[in-house]
């Protein structure tokens, strides 16, 4: 199992009823691939984590790289995984829109995880812990 993150700005202009309507071709799309993952989208960025097979994730981050709805692209962190993190979503999403608690403790995620890029790629654990956290918060908003 491989896991790649990046992050990019979103075209100018670019709406959430755009955006939804891009998730819900990525969720058919990545439905269809095996592929499972998160976007997080705020203040006009996209963080992306996808995960499934190496070729096909690699395969699907070039084709994000040549969507015009995606402005400088960068890789964050890519590796093997032990298992999915998202294996229940075919691409879980936020948009950070609100301010309950869950929120604000997604955008403090977010801007810590940003802040501490590595000078490498790989996956460690901290980024691993990251995504695990992600998806705890945003599944239990959906169940509540």
């Amino acid at each position: 199992m491989f896991s790649l993150v990046y992050q990019s700005e979103a075209e100018q202009g670019l709406d959430l009823n755009q955006i939804q309507a891009m998730l819900l071709k990525a969720q058919i799309f990545n439905h269809q691939q095996g592929i499972t993952g998160c976007l997080l989208y705020h203040n006009g960025k996209f963080i992306q984590y996808l995960e499934g097979n190496q070729y096909k994730v690699l395969k699907l981050y070039d084709k994000i790289k040549e969507d015009k709805r995606h402005t400088k692209v960068e890789i964050l962190t890519y590796g093997e995984i032990e298992k999915r993190a998202f294996e229940k979503w075919d691409m879980a999403f936020e948009d950070f829109y609100g301010e309950n608690e869950q929120i604000i403790y997604l955008k403090l995620l977010v801007s810590n995880y940003l802040q501490r890029k590595d000078t490498h790629l790989t996956l460690n654990p901290s980024k691993v812990i990251f995504w695990e956290t992600v998806g705890s918060v945003i599944y239990s908003k959906s169940t509540i």
